[in-house]
């Protein structure tokens, strides 16, 4: 640790306001906030000569712009059937401004590739890990039996999704309710190391013929287009070396929740009855296969965009009684 440690500070400022139309049928609320953090407290990277790895030291200066916008639309409003609808909409901005002189990037999590790290520059946080090796063209450089190479590492893309966006709607016709839940990131990178494994092991769908021939698109080292084939085996084999193969788009839609409720005949002044049933994570429409993307490494650092052999999220179904007293 630095002797010279500091806490590090943070100033935040906030600005919104709130719209209401029409005896409150169209709610608008925006709030905009930046986030300034100064002497960001990091683990330094140190050369091995020193005889520690790292250094806890005040390193950093980083900065976060956000928007939230709600919007509330009831169409329909009468004394036995409503229909509200409500959107809120999310953009999280995170930036790196400044590290430790000399340091362009922190390690926060991962293995030797990939990592999750903080980058100069760039959104934060993002996937660092072993690309295709290409040429100048952006073409994959095979090897002389045809086979992908590793090249650099580098930045892999950016976890943090472009903006998420929430929605709900409700039905509700006299003492019945209907209400539906659904959810939308749009954006972002993940690192999914069990798709990575599937693949290697023959257990994917697109990998479960491993003996079938397929030719790597690339060129050779001195340019030429490449022709020799391989079995499955053996490319998906060298791509379980190479991080790049194993990021995915993490954008989605989700049905979170569909419920229906029933408020029963009020049998006393003094208390309420509601029955209702409810079913969470039934649709699920993503860019990456086999897994739901949010099932990432939990919340620390690396989560939502590193997974390796997570537990798949489940559907579940359920019933309950409310009782309000009043």
């Amino acid at each position: 640790y630095d002797p010279n440690l500091r806490p590090q500070n943070t100033k935040s400022y906030e600005v919104g306001g709130e719209l209401r139309l029409f005896k409150d049928l169209i709610t608008i609320d925006y709030t905009y906030s930046r986030q300034n953090v100064i002497d960001q407290i990091f683990q330094v990277p140190l050369a091995g000569s020193t005889g520690a790895a790292t250094l806890v030291m005040n390193g950093g200066k980083i900065h976060t712009n956000s928007h939230e916008l709600i919007v509330g639309i009831t169409p329909i409003k009468t004394t036995n059937f409503d229909w509200n609808i409500s959107a809120n909409y999310t953009q999280i901005d995170n930036y790196v401004d400044e590290l430790k002189e000399g340091v362009e990037n922190i390690f926060l999590g991962g293995f030797t590739t990939p990592q999750v790290r903080a980058s100069i520059g760039e959104r934060f946080p993002v996937i660092y890990g072993t690309a295709f090796n290409r040429d100048d063209n952006g073409n994959i450089i095979v090897d002389a039996n045809g086979l992908a190479t590793a090249g650099e590492t580098k930045s892999l893309g950016e976890v943090a999704p472009k903006f998420t966006l929430g929605g709900t709607t409700s039905f509700r016709y006299k003492k019945i309710t209907l209400a539906a839940t659904f959810d939308w990131k749009n954006g972002g990178v993940m690192y999914s190391g069990t798709n990575s494994l599937l693949d290697t092991y023959g257990l994917s769908a697109k990998t479960g013929n491993r003996d079938e021939l397929i030719v790597q698109e690339g060129v050779t080292s001195t340019g030429e287009v490449n022709t020799k084939g391989n079995t499955k085996q053996a490319t998906y084999t060298v791509y379980s070396n190479i991080a790049e193969t194993a990021i995915y788009d993490a954008s989605f839609v989700k049905l979170r929740e569909l419920s229906l409720g029933y408020t029963l005949p009020q049998f006393s002044k003094g208390f309420d009855i509601r029955v209702s049933a409810f079913a969470r994570n039934i649709l699920l429409w993503a860019a990456m296969p086999n897994l739901d993307p949010e099932a990432s490494q939990g919340n620390n650092n690396m989560g939502g965009g590193f997974e390796r052999l997570s537990v798949p999220q489940t559907t579940s179904v359920g019933a309950g009684i409310n009782l309000t007293i009043n």
